[in-house]
């Protein structure tokens, strides 16, 4: 007789019964207990499962990976040119850079000047007359590729203009 139906006879025997003997609670136990290493193996050979990646999947992964370390190196190297070496201005108690090249002597506060990105955005512009500081709103981006800041005086007829910032002498 086979032993898989000498089992399954004696299951269907111990399913009937509403007590069970010590010899049966031990077999019941047994059969569970074995069933949930089964499960337990499975679940583990499937999350064990490990992805082979061929030498041009690799070389892919490590470009792409490159290309995003190269495009940050080169915002924070643009980040750093703006305003590296330039001349610092204090009006009270706060700093500015003077922008060059404008219809007047515009500042750029120097805490403003961490925040710029691509998208534009309504920044402060001071400037002097007769020893008080006045304002004007302006858009103003930056872009990966140039050190310049771009500024466009109205927000309706967007266009930007490239300035940069003053020169330490």
């Amino acid at each position: 007789m086979n032993t898989s139906s000498t089992e399954d006879l004696y299951i269907a025997n111990i399913s009937q019964n509403e007590t069970y003997s010590d010899e049966e609670k031990e077999f019941i136990l047994k059969r569970l207990n074995d069933e949930r290493l089964r499960q337990q193996k499975s679940e583990e050979a499937s999350s064990n499962i490990t992805k082979q990646y061929s030498q041009e999947d690799k070389n892919d992964i490590l470009n792409k990976l490159n290309d995003e370390r190269l495009r940050a190196q080169r915002r924070e190297d643009m980040k750093r040119k703006r305003i590296e070496n330039k001349e610092i201005y204090k009006f009270g108690r706060k700093e500015y850079y003077k922008l060059i090249n404008m219809e007047r002597e515009y500042y750029l506060e120097k805490k403003s000047c961490g925040n710029f990105s691509s998208r534009p955005s309504i920044v402060t512009l001071y400037y002097r007359t007769f020893g008080e500081m006045n304002r004007k709103d302006v858009l103003l981006k930056i872009e990966a590729y140039s050190e310049k800041i771009f500024i466009s005086y109205d927000a309706i007829r967007v266009y930007f203009k490239p300035y940069s910032f003053e020169e330490k002498h």
